[in-house]
């Protein structure tokens, strides 16, 4: 865990932030995201573009459980945008909110931040770099504080942690049951891009006629 101090640092300065500076979420995200990158591509080398070349042609071990990981999302989405609310009568559930202007240079950055540097990020973070194998009880202990960590980046309320809680367990489930980092990595990039897209199109459609 010696190699994490540096990432968990990051962290910790990157939710005071956003505390202290809640209009300019958005460009926290954006280097909280980008410094994961680099540090766990550059210096952790966790990731290899190769590999995942090499697991883009296994349709069985790699395409059906990336599916399975998607439809597990797209599950808790709905879960925690239509059960939640129904459930726990809160106005706020305290997610950070990303706020960005409405112009195209933002919302391209917006949709590089979330449909890439966000997924990758945390997957390469939360994931490959702090789950750790062995015993049951190592695995369980390490799985839970990976969630509760992904989860803090994105709420500062009991609620809003437990959603984003409920947002990161099915790629965790993943992760734990493949221990293939690629598999839960593609499946958040893909879920991301269908979370996001339409709301992108729109924003850039909107902006160049206006």
């Amino acid at each position: 865990m010696n190699s994490l101090y540096i990432p968990f640092l990051w962290e910790l300065l990157f939710v005071l932030a956003t505390i202290v500076f809640p209009k300019d979420t958005f460009y926290l995200f954006f280097v909280f995201y980008l410094g994961l990158l680099y540090y766990f591509y550059f210096f952790y080398k966790q990731f290899s573009f190769r590999k995942l070349y090499k697991n883009l042609g296994r349709i069985v071990t790699f395409w059906i459980p990336v599916l399975l990981t998607f439809a597990g999302m797209y599950l808790a989405n709905y879960i925690r945008l239509h059960l939640f609310p129904e459930i726990f009568d809160i106005t706020k559930d305290g997610t950070v909110s990303i706020i960005y202007h409405n112009d195209l240079f933002p919302t391209l950055l917006y949709a590089l931040m979330m449909i890439v540097l966000k997924p990758v990020a945390e997957e390469l973070f939360f994931r490959k770099a702090m789950i750790k194998f062995g015993s049951r009880k190592k695995v369980f202990a390490f799985t839970l504080l990976s969630l509760i960590l992904c989860a803090l980046s994105r709420a500062h309320g009991l609620l809003g942690i437990a959603e984003w809680m409920l947002m990161a367990l099915p790629v965790t489930i993943a992760y734990v049951a493949t221990r293939n980092i690629y598999i839960s990595l593609m499946a958040h990039v893909l879920f991301e891009f269908f979370d996001n897209i339409y709301s992108v199109v729109y924003t850039i459609v909107r902006i160049f006629n206006r």
